[in-house]
């Protein structure tokens, strides 16, 4: 089964995919940063409202795409400011259904896009 390409945006000038289904069952999503899915004009705050916004899109995308927060295999989170790892997993806890916690990487000292202080990159499958 071929790969899906998909594009959040009817723009896709961009140098990568924002999703790509493999197998018709696989979802890898491109990083994901703070911001609004309407407008998609980035939103900033604390950490913890950040993260919120992250995860609150991101359950709204996994849902189009056929899957949800339980169904997430691997997440990577990209920090900042790594001396607001303990706020931001404060936030992201409560994202997930207690024995549903995937593996995970969380790096900081890293530069993103504006002013965002996480991006959050998941693989996750269908359900």
């Amino acid at each position: 089964m071929a790969n899906e390409y998909v594009y959040f945006t009817a723009d896709q000038s961009a140098p990568y995919s924002d999703m790509v289904v493999v197998d018709g069952s696989l979802l890898f999503l491109s990083g994901l940063v703070s911001e609004d899915l309407i407008t998609r004009e980035e939103v900033y705050g604390d950490i913890a409202f950040e993260t919120k916004t992250v995860l609150d899109n991101l359950k709204v995308l996994l849902e189009r795409y056929g899957s949800d927060m339980d169904h997430i295999i691997r997440i990577e989170v990209l920090l900042k400011d790594f001396s607001e790892k303990g706020e931001m997993n404060a936030e992201y806890m409560k994202h997930f259904s207690a024995g549903h916690v995937p593996a995970r990487l969380c790096y900081g000292g890293v530069d993103l896009a504006g002013q965002c202080r996480i991006e959050i990159a998941v693989i996750a499958r269908k359900k």
